[in-house]
């Protein structure tokens, strides 16, 4: 009986670390999805706002509450912004 008892602590303690690896490597991928996902999003942000003032206005709300905790990628949607900012200054000089 004593081996018996052995065996299923043996198989428990087995069970109970393949379920904490399989958490930990689920989690894993979900991070790294959630991560490429975020990237590729924000790639098409780019575009689009770099497409003209009216794509830049519809995803200028939406980078910034998604990526205000990203100072780089702030910082690249700040140099688009700047581009619109002084397109509308020279428009503004030459009327």
């Amino acid at each position: 009986m004593k081996d018996e008892e052995m065996d299923d602590k043996f198989h428990e303690e087995v069970d109970d670390r393949f379920y904490d690896m399989s958490v930990n490597l689920s989690r894993h991928n979900l991070e790294v999805t959630l991560k490429r996902t975020k990237e590729q999003c924000f790639r098409a942000a780019k575009e689009i706002g770099s497409e003209s003032f009216d794509g830049f206005k519809k995803m200028d709300a939406f980078v910034r509450s998604q990526y205000a905790d990203e100072p780089k990628k702030m910082a690249e949607w700040d140099e688009i912004m700047q581009r619109y900012e002084f397109s509308d200054e020279e428009d503004e000089v030459e009327e």
